[in-house]
């Protein structure tokens, strides 16, 4: 699922830097930080739901849990 995320934020956000890190060794809690341009001019609440329709209904199934920290470059 650490591929998975990493390898869907990156067609999503083709500039972004990612790092996913796997909290619970379980495949399903993840710590998510993202740098993008996509989140310029935009608030944190709208960052986080580029993110989440990104990753699309994975989101509460195979992802339980996702602490997202999203970040302009610069």
């Amino acid at each position: 699922m650490q591929n998975f995320i990493e390898n869907t934020l990156k067609n999503a956000f083709p500039d972004a830097e990612i790092h996913v890190v796997d909290t619970t060794g379980g495949g399903d809690h993840f710590d998510v930080d993202i740098t993008t341009a996509a989140f310029a001019g935009r608030s944190v609440l709208q960052q986080h739901r580029l993110v989440y329709a990104a990753l699309g209904e994975k989101v509460g199934y195979e992802i339980h849990a996702l602490a997202l920290n999203t970040h302009i470059p610069g």
